[in-house]
């Protein structure tokens, strides 16, 4: 197993609160051996529950008392950038995750924000690293100043940290991706409460596939092989 794979894993396991042997894990080399996998595992706590539709309804009902909200809008198909006030969103969206225990979505930056952020990383990292071949080729200087990029991705790090108040985006395009995206962030807690079914398993370890590798929800299906459908190592 390659690292990308080490990390599907490992993220797998602590969404489900499960250990998958070493053993058992280098054999999974489809997206449908990795549902079988951990649904052996869960199968002992099924349930007809549906964890998905309880944390809809759950969402629904604390937006129209927090925000209002109506509950004949609060859709499948509705866009959360319209639910949650844009007034003082940050402090509006902590309060909203502690007030019903969950963990949602990272909010993102406004887009100026985001290209500035982007560019500024681009232009850092890759301005540390031409001063460093420069001094390293052509002044005879320690090849310790390759370290120089190092630099350059700290204080983009550092940059980010320092826009945070700008992140003010919910960039979920629909109800729907926000509950499930949600789901995934506290699926630990509310399967421990209602417990699994396998057609929310196998979505859940799609959603984390996609937030792992990077690949369209779209692209994931039982067949598809981790490394040669997925770029998986």
């Amino acid at each position: 197993m390659g690292l990308d794979s080490v990390e599907l894993v490992l993220k797998i396991e602590k969404c489900f609160d499960i250990t998958i042997p070493d053993q058992e894990a280098e054999k999974i080399t489809t997206v449908g051996k990795m549902y079988d996998v951990v649904w052996q595992h869960l199968e002992g706590k099924s349930s007809n529950k549906c964890n998905s539709q309880i944390l809809f309804y759950r969402l629904r009902k604390a937006a129209a008392e927090i925000f209002n909200f109506p509950k004949q809008q609060f859709l499948l198909d509705a866009v959360p950038e319209d639910v949650f006030p844009k007034e003082n969103r940050r402090e509006v969206y902590k309060l909203f995750s502690k007030d019903n225990n969950l963990s949602l979505p990272n909010l993102k930056l406004t887009k100026p924000w985001a290209i500035f952020l982007s560019l500024f990383g681009l232009i850092t990292v890759l301005g540390t690293l031409i001063c460093a071949i420069i001094f390293v080729n052509f002044c005879d200087n320690s090849k310790w100043f390759f370290l120089f990029p190092i630099s350059g991705l700290l204080l983009t790090s550092l940059l980010s940290k320092a826009v945070d108040t700008k992140r003010i985006i919910i960039s979920e395009n629909t109800v729907r991706i926000f509950v499930e995206k949600t789901l995934v962030l506290n699926y630990e807690k509310l399967s421990k409460e209602n417990g699994y079914n396998r057609k929310e398993v196998e979505m859940i370890i799609n959603q984390i596939i996609v937030d792992k590798i990077g690949v369209d929800e779209d692209e994931i299906s039982p067949e598809k092989s981790f490394a040669d459908d997925l770029g998986v190592n």
